[in-house]
């Protein structure tokens, strides 16, 4: 079965870039067949670009498709990866990462 991707609350501004990986389901090997752990829990989740505030937000699993000692990492670039790194945050429970998520959307949007 396919996991459905995790809603998101996205101000406007934000343009999303790539959305493949950040899906609706906790990292629980209990839940997850070990099969699937790599392409649901992989680096390349999502990434959304703010052009008049020049950030880039990228999000993905770390290590890819390790459940047992994986984390979600959250990063901020100003401009693009090889701009300076703004923020950084890591988290195993994918509902503190949305929250995070849609805290630092609206905080760039709003500034």
């Amino acid at each position: 079965m396919q996991p459905l991707l995790q809603p998101l609350r996205i101000p406007a501004g934000w343009l999303v870039q790539y959305n493949n990986g950040l899906y609706e389901i906790d990292p629980n090997p209990e839940l997850v067949p070990e099969a699937d752990g790599w392409w649901i829990f992989k680096e390349d989740m999502l990434t959304l670009w703010h052009e008049r505030h020049n950030r880039l937000l990228d999000v993905g699993w770390y290590p890819e498709g390790n459940l047992e000692e994986g984390h979600y990492g959250l990063v901020m670039y100003e401009g693009d990866f090889t701009g300076e790194l703004l923020y950084e945050f890591k988290t195993r429970d994918r509902t503190v990462l949305v929250a995070e998520i849609e805290r630092l959307l609206w905080e760039v949007s709003c500034t």
